[in-house]
C-alpha cells in the first residue's frame, strides 16, 4: 500500500485536474467568444484534424472526446452552420455520418496561429520547460489507463 502522504498528493492531483479543466474551459470560452466559438467546438475541430487521418464518424469523434455521439452531433451541427465542418454521409454506408473540416476552418485557424500561440504560452507561463515535459509524460501515462 502506498504511503498516506502519496495518497494525499494523488487526491490533490485528482481534484486539481477537474479544477484546471473547469478554469481553462471558462477562460477558453472567454478567449474564443469574440469569434462566437466555444472550447467544446474548438476541441471537436482539433480532434478531427489531429487524431484522424481521414474524416471520422460521429462515434469515433465522440470516443476521442470522451463524450456521447449525440453531443458531438449537436456541436458539429453548430459548426456546420458556421461553415467550419461538413457532416457527410459515408460513401459505403449512408447511415454513417462523417465529419470533415472545411477550407474555411483551416484558413480561420491559420490566421489566428500567432495569437493562439501566445494564449497557450500564457496558460503555462509559471512552468519551466522541465515541468512541462514531466507533466506531459505523466498525463500521457494517466490517459492510457
Amino acid at each position: 500500500m502506498r504511503e498516506e502522504a502519496i495518497l494525499e498528493k494523488m487526491k490533490f492531483i485528482f481534484g486539481s485536474i477537474f479544477l484546471i479543466a473547469h478554469k481553462w474551459q471558462h477562460k477558453g470560452d472567454q478567449y474564443l467568444a469574440e469569434d462566437n466559438l466555444t472550447t467544446k467546438q474548438w476541441l471537436l475541430l482539433t480532434v478531427i484534424v489531429k487524431f484522424f487521418d481521414s474524416p471520422p464518424t460521429l462515434g469515433q469523434a465522440a470516443k476521442a472526446m470522451g463524450t456521447s455521439r449525440q453531443n458531438v452531433k449537436q456541436i458539429a451541427l453548430k459548426l456546420e452552420k458556421r461553415g467550419f465542418v461538413k457532416i457527410k454521409k459515408d460513401e459505403k454506408d449512408s447511415r454513417i455520418l462523417r465529419l470533415e473540416v472545411t477550407e474555411k476552418s483551416h484558413r480561420f485557424w491559420e490566421n489566428r496561429a500567432d495569437r493562439d500561440k501566445e494564449y497557450i504560452l500564457g496558460l503555462f507561463e509559471n512552468l519551466s520547460d522541465a515541468d512541462i515535459e514531466m507533466l506531459s509524460q505523466a498525463l500521457k501515462k494517466i490517459m492510457v489507463k
